[in-house]
């Protein structure tokens, strides 16, 4: 029978250019396409659905168990991500690139504790100078200011008369209001 159909199909073959055997060509590969597809459709049908009570315990898998089980339709979403949790934290999985500019971690870092580099130490020592400089001028400048103070306190001690005797309250009373102005 097969002899019979051949001669049919080689006879239509002659006639034909090379657009229509491009097309019989082309719908004879979907046709077997579409069988392929039908019978691995009924294989995978076949197969029950797993539920939570077919899956092995989550204390029993490795990084060489299958996992495909757990994708499963009728598994609980919590159970699926406990095996997903477990098979992603295989060292297989945990595997960190050279390369990955985020790989490590920043947040922890090792304390310097007594150690001090020269660097730190020549800052340090850099600011100690600044401050010893900010202070010399601060010295330096109150001690221009009591000069400044003394003097116009001599000066004013010879315009005014001294207050020797008490009982004039008048003269006191000046040179106190002289040095309260002075003062501001």
């Amino acid at each position: 029978m097969s002899d019979v159909n051949q001669k049919d199909i080689d006879e239509q073959r002659e006639g034909e250019s090379f657009f229509q055997r491009f097309s019989r060509r082309k719908v004879e590969a979907r046709q077997e396409e579409e069988k392929l597809n039908a019978v691995a459709v009924e294989e995978v049908v076949q197969e029950p659905e797993l539920t939570d009570e077919d899956m092995p315990p989550l204390e029993s898998l490795n990084e060489d168990s299958d996992y495909s089980g757990f994708m499963s339709s009728k598994v609980s979403e919590t159970l699926r991500k406990a095996a997903l949790r477990k098979l992603f934290h295989s060292p297989q999985f945990n595997v960190i690139s050279e390369l990955d500019e985020y790989a490590e971690d920043f947040t922890k870092f090792e304390l310097l504790g007594d150690i001090v580099t020269s660097d730190m130490k020549h800052q340090i020592e850099v600011e100690a100078r600044r401050a010893a400089e900010k202070l010399k001028e601060s010295l330096a400048l109150d001690d221009e200011d009591d000069v400044e103070n003394e003097e116009s306190l001599s000066l004013d001690e010879q315009e005014q008369p001294l207050a020797l005797d008490h009982s004039d309250g008048t003269e006191v009373k000046a040179i106190e209001e002289k040095e309260i102005h002075h003062d501001r």
